[in-house]
């Protein structure tokens, strides 16, 4: 038989280090598709073909990341260390350093794709493994207070990002993503460094052989809520995958440029504390009556209302409120997200993988929406004129109505 022992880290010292590990893991990809990324391409194809090479871009990496970021999730649960989990907080991070040099300096095209799905895959294996230590050291009963302040990690990462662009927004791009790097990899190493994770494992003569991938996904019929949860985080990820196009639809509707670009991401910035404060006090009301539906239904309707009033905005200024009440109803989700993934996980010997299958969602969502945007936008500009935004974004707001469709009620942690 195989056999664990499992050092558990002191509950407030797993928080401290599962926040940075989270946060400096996340944001990278989430400053990614507020600019970053948009004029790293147009540096390479210019403004006129960059809304179609970005949605090429996000459609061909979003579909390799769906399928290796699973992979990554059973590389890890099956990777045999003293350290554990920590040994892919580490290793991820410096694979990421790696993969953003390679976005960054990208000479061309499919060479930028290969960094950014490779970033991706590194950075996923950081995150999945802060996400792992949780069913695996935390109390059930504490599942939703450290769902709302694990996802209030990346939110509050990515405000001091987008404030810290905002501020260096004459910086060269290339410089920008520099420092995002070195940041995650100082974050990275943090995270193991606070969190105890020493896993020892049996005679390895004892282990099954060959069974890498069997059962890769849980049965529907014998955990019915896992594939219910997979659903609702892919609706709810349409929706916020959409605010990866403001970008463009800065440059297209208000004719803005790079640094005027930044300067709004900045002005907006302070709108994600909303998520955190929401995140937070959401996921310990979850832990309270609970429930999650109340509360995905609520980010649904608000995240809804935002699309509209994106689809029809007339200045800079209201889609930055736009943005605030967006992040408001985004937190709502967010504070019973990672409980609600943690209370139908069917085993912890396999969390990686099944976290890893969750969060598939972000990527395939991400893909959907850059690979349609381009259509979306040609056919709005035939149906309705203008510059095809508001068709895009009418789009996203129906789409959000089908958050509320899935939602699983799952009590079953033995609170």
């Amino acid at each position: 038989m195989e056999s664990r022992v499992f050092e558990k880290t002191p509950f407030g010292r797993l928080l401290l280090g599962g926040v940075l590990g989270l946060g400096t893991s996340i944001a990278p990809l989430v400053l990614l598709g507020f600019g970053l990324a948009q004029f790293n391409i147009i540096r390479l194809v210019g403004n006129a073909s960059a809304t179609a090479v970005y949605g090429m871009v996000g459609g061909i990496s979003g579909v390799a990341i769906v399928i290796m970021s699973p992979l990554g999730g059973v590389i890890a649960d099956k990777t045999k260390v003293r350290f554990g989990r920590r040994f892919w907080m580490v290793a991820g991070s410096i694979g990421g350093a790696l993969s953003m040099l390679t976005f960054t300096y990208a000479p061309n095209v499919p060479v930028l794709v290969v960094g950014y799905i490779l970033a991706n895959f590194f950075y996923g294996l950081v995150t999945l493994s802060c996400y792992a230590v949780v069913p695996e050291q935390v109390d059930p009963e504490k599942f939703g207070r450290v769902s709302g302040l694990f996802g209030a990690a990346a939110p509050a990462c990515v405000m001091i990002g987008q404030a810290v662009l905002g501020v260096f927004a004459a910086v060269p791009v290339q410089q920008k993503l520099l420092a995002i790097l070195i940041i995650q990899v100082v974050g990275g190493i943090s995270a193991a460094l606070l969190i105890k994770d020493k896993q020892y494992t049996g005679n390895k003569e004892e282990k099954n052989k060959g069974r890498l991938f069997d059962n890769f996904y849980p049965s529907i019929k014998k955990y019915p809520e896992f594939t219910w949860a997979l659903l609702t985080k892919l609706f709810i990820n349409v929706t916020n995958a959409g605010l990866s196009m403001l970008t463009l639809f800065y440059i297209t509707r208000f004719h803005l440029g790079e640094a005027d670009i930044f300067k709004v991401m900045a002005y907006q910035s302070p709108s994600i504390m909303l998520m955190v404060v929401s995140g937070i006090f959401g996921g310990f009301i979850s832990d309270k009556i609970k429930k999650q539906k109340p509360f995905v239904m609520l980010a649904a309707l608000i995240t809804g209302i935002c699309m509209i009033a994106f689809a029809f905005s007339g200045s800079v200024s209201w889609v930055i409120m736009g943005n605030f009440a967006f992040n408001f109803g985004f937190g709502m989700y967010t504070a019973v997200d990672n409980a609600m993934v943690n209370r139908i996980l069917p085993s912890k010997e396999d969390a990686g993988k099944h976290i890893a299958i969750m969060n598939t969602t972000v990527n395939l969502s991400s893909a959907f929406v850059t690979f349609l945007a381009p259509m979306l936008i040609t056919l709005g500009v035939k149906t309705l004129g203008g510059d095809g935004y508001t068709l895009f974004f009418l789009v996203l707001a129906v789409l959000s109505a089908l958050v509320v469709m899935p939602i699983p009620e799952v009590v079953k942690d033995n609170e």
